[in-house]
């Protein structure tokens, strides 16, 4: 019995992709590890950004203390996210702010972003993950 190519065609469909991969190690500059507590990172999909309640769909937290650097996650598929990094220094869970509204903690987030500049929004946060292990370098602002 012969295999047509019609067969194979079909087979080749019905078959599930297999889903590609990135792997991805952040390195964070400027951790003051002084000020113990925890380091949070959480990691938004395109979809979670664009929605007016923004979930993580990854998070991890390490204590800050000792050499941090650099900080495995979990396969994510290939595509475009934003990292967010918070130095929870009193380990409160959130970002504690001042009167007028600045960070008291440390932050920083991936793609477009300079610690001396007011953010344009997540959208410019966001970074391409490709399939492979990816450096992804990340810049504390206390």
């Amino acid at each position: 019995m012969t295999i047509t190519l019609l067969s194979l065609i079909l087979l080749h469909l019905a078959l599930p992709l297999p889903e590609e991969y990135a792997g991805t190690e952040i390195i964070i500059d400027n951790i003051d590890l002084s000020l113990g507590g925890n380091i949070k990172i959480q990691v938004f999909n395109e979809l979670a950004v664009t929605s007016d309640r923004m979930v993580p769909i990854l998070e991890k937290t390490i204590a800050a203390n000792g050499d941090k650097s650099p900080i495995t996650l979990a396969q994510l598929s290939t595509g475009k996210y934003m990292i967010a990094i918070m130095h929870d220094c009193n380990g409160n869970g959130k970002m504690d702010y001042s009167f007028f509204g600045v960070p008291k903690e440390g932050y920083a987030f991936s793609g477009q972003f300079s610690c001396g500049l007011k953010s344009a929004g997540p959208k410019f946060h966001m970074i391409k993950l490709n399939e492979g292990l990816q450096q992804v370098r990340m810049h504390l602002c206390y």
